[in-house]
């Protein structure tokens, strides 16, 4: 038995199903066309369609659909871009840090060696000292 609930989710799939059909082809040609990898792409494409079927209420019909779906996938790869930029400049930073922090290690073991050294040298020497070899 259809209720007035199964009917309006069996409209609202089929009115999203239309969109998607008509639509799929130019979205993925524009997010391909704009990122540098297919999978990033399909990220955009996801993305963009899942908004399309969140706010379907705010889809508008026939051919504006397509421009609003543009608008979306066009906000989603800004999304995307700044994301990018963020994760290269903490990359960037992290390298840094791991770079100094190497650094840092070096000139610590270089130290702690000298002073081994420097304290093998001391012993011997008191070593040579208390024997009387030295005298």
């Amino acid at each position: 038995m259809r209720t007035p609930l199964t009917s309006a989710a069996e409209a609202r799939r089929r009115r999203f199903e239309e969109i998607y059909t008509a639509n799929h082809a130019a979205i993925t040609g524009y997010a391909l066309r704009r990122t540098e990898n297919p999978d990033d792409a399909a990220d955009v494409i996801a993305e963009t369609f899942l908004t399309c079927w969140r706010r379907l209420g705010d889809v508008p019909d026939g051919g504006n659909a397509r421009l609003w779906l543009y608008g979306v996938a066009r906000r989603v790869l800004a999304n995307h871009h700044r994301g990018e930029r963020r994760q290269t400049a903490l990359a960037d930073r992290l390298r840094a840090d791991l770079a100094a922090a190497h650094r840092a290690r070096e000139r610590a073991r270089r130290r702690f060696t000298a002073l081994l050294a420097s304290d093998q040298a001391a012993r011997s020497i008191d070593g040579h000292v208390t024997n009387g070899d030295l005298t």
